[in-house]
């Protein structure tokens, strides 16, 4: 009976790959508004994040990374894409999220320490905000390619604000950067861009593998198992 059974698990886990593979196929080009980059971008770095934790690229590695450069002090293109990123996680399914880190760094590390990211993003504690000291930003940002100068505003108490740069990048989950989206799309196609990232690093197919032995390895679906009703 118990190689029966195990023989029947090994046939359902071959069937559930097969199916998945010959419907997955190549995963599609990201959405239009995706912007290919070269492989003169890179992800490096070793910042902070807003509990004061050590971060690297190397931790996100194995998730699809959405990230944004911006501060805490944005007066408007920042909140707005911001906006966009919390409203494309919740186009996800909590399988999908898992295996999604979304970053939001800095590019005014003097005023945004770990504490005022911290309450920045509290409206949204899925995005993790990351800090350090200006040469570990600068080196982030010169991966990335991201444009920021800082430009004095008068008669202001915040004294200067930050010209930046704004679009969403995307790291798939071997780390590589090969895809940026522009920070107007709408959050349904940036939640489909980070799908076809997950298919890129093959995370979305263990995923739907997972789902389908959810629901064929119940008691119920295993053949010789009774299950007592209530």
């Amino acid at each position: 009976m118990v190689g029966k059974k195990r023989g029947w698990i090994v046939g359902v886990a071959m069937v559930a790959a097969a199916a998945l593979s010959a419907c997955g196929g190549e995963p599609a080009a990201p959405p239009q508004g995706s912007i290919t980059l070269s492989d003169e971008f890179k992800v490096d770095f070793n910042l902070v994040n807003q509990d004061g934790s050590p971060v690297s690229n190397a931790d996100l590695k194995g998730k699809t990374a959405l990230v944004y450069f911006g501060y805490a002090s944005c007066p408007d293109v920042c909140p707005l894409a911001l906006g966009r990123m919390s409203a494309a996680l919740n186009d996800l399914t909590d399988a999908e999220r898992a295996h999604v880190a979304p970053v939001f760094i800095t590019v005014d590390p003097a005023r945004d320490t770990p504490a005022k990211l911290k309450t920045y993003l509290s409206f949204d504690p899925r995005i993790m905000g990351l800090s350090g000291d200006a040469a570990a930003v600068e080196h982030a940002m010169e991966g990335f390619k991201v444009y920021a100068r800082a430009q004095p505003v008068a008669n202001s108490k915040a004294g200067y604000e930050v010209q930046h740069s704004s679009l969403f990048y995307l790291v798939d989950p071997d780390g590589s950067l090969r895809f940026a989206l522009e920070d107007t799309m709408e959050p349904g196609d940036v939640a489909e861009a980070v799908r076809q990232s997950l298919k890129r690093g093959k995370t979305l197919q263990h995923i739907e593998i997972n789902k389908y032995f959810s629901i064929h390895l119940s008691p119920a679906a295993q053949p010789g198992v009774n299950v007592a009703s209530a």
